[in-house]
């Protein structure tokens, strides 16, 4: 009875959210045929390489493509990260008066996150529109296999300019995830409520800053709310060419568990292993080259 309780209080959340709906009534759209859509394609690539004294490697490497309507958008968007690190082994393989010196290196995974989104959104009018999408995210550091999420709900756009964009979305969610390391006190699936906002601002006619945060609140466990801000700058090289510097700062405030060998105060292993929370925040900076066509 709890959990449908917190539905009831979801769709109520959901109205409180969006005065606009009895702000501005809905309006059929104008009868007109939707024949003018277009594509419109990006992928973005970032690399950094190092050694010598130490090995790191990054690679990450995203896509994302978009199709208007008149008063719809489909987007798409599929990306991943990887960052491997360690340290030069120098080996002296002979004897003391005489011996060859041979660098050994072995990197091992230091973070690595893939995922992939859809989104999908009618405009009602040009105040109200309905979103629905769904995504999947594989990120074993903060402690999961797989996260797959549903999401269906309303919107408003507060903002639309030329140069400025700014617009709220609230949803009813549905999330299935497999933890690296089962949580015993945790629903592996469970409903939610998210709310997001998306900024979008030319500052230049070269330069575009974005910024997102969403908000997710699952119903069955009220602690276990997620925050995700991501903010990005991106400065035209040319016409189709630019580059992308972003941050982004993921919260979890119910993290995912992992195992940790546990000591005696005086610092002598026991051989045993305990369950402890990962850290709730993660950040992420990335400067990657954006090629548009």
């Amino acid at each position: 009875m709890k959990f449908f309780a917190r539905w009831g209080t979801a769709f109520g959340m959901l109205l409180a959210f969006a005065p606009s709906l009895a702000a501005a009534p809905i309006q059929a759209a104008p009868a007109q045929e939707e024949t003018d859509t277009s594509w419109a394609y990006s992928a973005e690539l970032s690399l950094l390489f190092t050694s010598g004294n130490s090995t790191v490697r990054t690679f990450g490497l995203g896509g994302s493509a978009r199709r208007d309507w008149a008063r719809g958008e489909l987007s798409l968007r599929a990306g991943g990260l990887r960052t491997e690190s360690g340290t030069t082994q120098r080996i002296a393989v002979g004897t003391e008066d005489d011996f060859m010196v041979t660098d050994y290196s072995d990197p091992k995974p230091m973070a690595e996150n893939y995922f992939l989104r859809g989104e999908f959104e009618r405009s009602f009018s040009d105040h109200v529109h309905f979103t629905t999408g769904a995504g999947w995210e594989r990120n074993t550091f903060s402690g999961f296999e797989s996260r797959f999420s549903l999401v269906t709900g309303l919107g408003n756009m507060w903002i639309e300019t030329e140069t400025t964009r700014l617009k709220s979305d609230y949803g009813i969610t549905f999330t299935a995830q497999n933890d690296v390391v089962d949580d015993p006190d945790k629903s592996a699936s469970f409903g939610g409520v998210r709310v997001s906002t998306n900024f979008r601002r030319r500052l230049t006619e070269t330069a575009d800053l974005e910024s997102t945060l969403t908000l997710d609140e699952n119903l069955t466990d009220a602690a276990d709310l997620r925050a995700d801000l991501a903010n990005s700058l991106a400065v035209d090289i040319n016409h189709s060419l630019a580059v992308k510097t972003g941050l982004r700062l993921v919260w979890d405030n119910v993290p995912a568990l992992t195992n940790a060998p546990l000591e005696q105060p005086a610092g002598t292993p026991t051989g045993k292993m305990v369950l402890v929370p990962r850290h709730k925040l993660d950040s992420t900076f990335t400067i990657a080259l954006v090629a548009n066509f």
